[in-house]
């Protein structure tokens, strides 16, 4: 009966500590026009060598939001890490935090302009440069340290 109990406690307590290690922040690839356009053709070859700027890990959580360029720019993640892409609402960042910092791993969060920017200020709890409607090489990566994150401003190289 005590092994059962240890047990249980064990579990529960790491479901309270359960944190991503690190949390990749993109805005999604280079698009067309119109009301919900499609990736351009650039933005699909950039959507495709995404994978190669994540460190190997055998946890990956994907998040994208309900939108075509943000759900193709996730696709070939999803493909490589053969996970599923989970939706998020945009609106409420605050709210989204909380589930990213329940997940475990790796987390990535492909959103827009204004979002990337917006949730990598809520979780670093710094501030953040604005990222202009026309950036497509700017990441971000959130890299745990004891409990909070430690923000890095990146740029592909691709």
């Amino acid at each position: 009966m005590k092994y059962i109990l240890s047990l249980v406690i064990v579990f529960c307590s790491t479901l309270v500590y359960a944190t991503p290690d690190n949390i990749y922040l993109f805005r999604h690839s280079e698009k067309g026009e119109g009301e919900n356009p499609h990736l351009t053709t650039a933005g699909e070859q950039r959507a495709k060598r995404l994978p190669t700027l994540i460190a190997d890990t055998p946890t990956v959580t994907l998040y994208s939001t309900n939108y075509n360029r943000t759900l193709e720019s996730a696709g070939e993640l999803a493909k490589h890490f053969a996970v599923e892409i989970n939706i998020y609402d945009p609106r409420d960042l605050v709210a989204f935090k909380r589930q990213v910092l329940q997940q475990e791993g790796t987390v990535i969060v492909i959103g827009h302009s204004n979002t990337s920017v917006q949730l990598a200020a809520i979780i670093s709890e710094g501030t953040v440069r604005k990222m202009p409607e026309s950036e497509f090489l700017r990441y971000f990566l959130l890299q745990r340290t004891g409990k909070s994150y430690h923000l890095s401003d990146l740029r592909m190289n691709f």
